[in-house]
């Protein structure tokens, strides 16, 4: 069994003490999890041991770990620190070797970030409270990691959203040639030309592009990615999808997690109560340091292209999730593809809507 293995993992390569409870965290889609409780004189300590995705390469993991641990030196505390094994490394690569192949496993250890579970990442029935709390805590990230200096061997294998958009096309027409029968497969052949043609409207054209603030983003700040305490954010986890890019985009793609609606007459749209809410408390938040600072005007300008971009990046985790998998579920891909492509005319139709909530909300005093 896989716990098993990550108990001998961790006890092969670290020092934590002694093993008194193990079970597997569920519920993410890319990597697999463990919750296992030490003893170590006389105290008992939970940590978080994390086997990565198969396609995960190590400059990435290097990456997370040297951003984590520079927003935890730049006083950012919600995230959970990386645990140094006996050689001093915040991973472990195990290389496995069988008849006719071989291949490596990473894993690496966290800090057990306390807190409640309380939302999914298409749950959007949250507390106004918790939308605060979490909209303040995005902008505390930004704020600790804008200085982060990037190791040389340490990098995101994906580009910057501006540069990974394109990549749809070829992808594409690979999907075009494994697409079948079933209701996902039709509905995206019906709607991958809109898509592609959405990808060339939303660019940003040189020079502004290189105007925009670029830092260190979380890439994946939704709320199941958060844990809860009262009606605070104290915990902030999945940093492994983590990149330099675009400030922006990962305001947009966090404004496309909180306040899209799922559910009834409105769903495909986003819920403009808490869009302006997030929006506003992030922005007041980050007026109170220079670096990142406030929204600038040009990025004001380019946010409704950049939800559309967030908005695009989740489908495209959908369709390259949906033609990865051996028995992907039809029904449970197809609500994902169904939503994100109806968001996408939602928000196409609605930019000057967008726009004017931006010019009220992001005013600087």
């Amino acid at each position: 069994m896989m716990i098993q293995k990550a108990a001998r993992i961790v006890k092969e390569h670290y020092d934590l003490g002694e093993l008194i409870d193990a079970e597997e965290v569920l519920g993410g889609y890319c990597n697999q999890s463990f919750a296992l409780l030490f003893e170590k004189h006389g105290r008992r300590f939970k940590y978080l041991v994390r086997r990565y995705n198969p396609k995960t390469e190590e400059k990435e993991i290097k990456f997370e770990h040297a951003l984590v641990r520079h927003l935890k030196k730049r006083g950012f505390d919600m995230a959970a620190d990386v645990i140094s094994n006996k050689n001093g490394r915040t991973y472990v690569n195990e290389k496995l070797i069988g008849e006719g192949y071989a291949t490596n496993e990473l894993w690496a250890v966290f800090e057990y970030l306390e807190g409640e579970d309380r939302y999914s990442w298409i749950d959007t029935h949250i507390a106004q409270e918790d939308m605060i709390s979490a909209a303040e805590v995005l902008a505390r990230l930004h704020i600790a990691g804008h200085n982060f200096y990037k190791p040389p061997e340490a990098d995101r294998v994906q580009p910057p959203i501006m540069d990974f958009l394109p990549t749809f096309r070829h992808v594409y027409t690979e999907f075009t040639q494994k697409a079948g029968n079933t209701n996902f497969d039709q509905f995206f052949m019906e709607h991958r030309k809109d898509i592609l043609n959405t990808v060339d409207e939303i660019l940003i054209p040189e020079p502004n592009l290189s105007k925009l603030p670029q830092l260190p983003i979380h890439c994946d700040y939704h709320q199941g990615n958060l844990k809860y305490q009262n009606s605070h954010v104290i915990g902030v986890f999945d940093f492994d999808w983590s990149k330099i890019d675009l400030r922006l985009f990962d305001l947009a793609l966090a404004l496309v997690y909180f306040s899209a609606c799922w559910e009834g007459q409105a769903a495909g749209s986003l819920t403009l109560d808490k869009y302006r809410l997030f929006l506003q408390t992030y922005n007041r938040t980050c007026e109170l340091t220079a670096d990142p600072g406030p929204l600038t005007e040009l990025e004001k300008k380019y946010l409704p292209s950049l939800l559309a971009a967030g908005n695009l990046f989740v489908l495209h985790w959908t369709i390259v999730d949906f033609y990865s998998l051996e028995n992907p579920d039809d029904a449970e891909y197809l609500k994902y593809l169904n939503h994100g492509i109806t968001l996408m005319s939602w928000i196409e139709a609605h930019k000057d809507q967008l726009d004017h909530i931006t010019a009220q909300t992001c005013t600087q005093k």
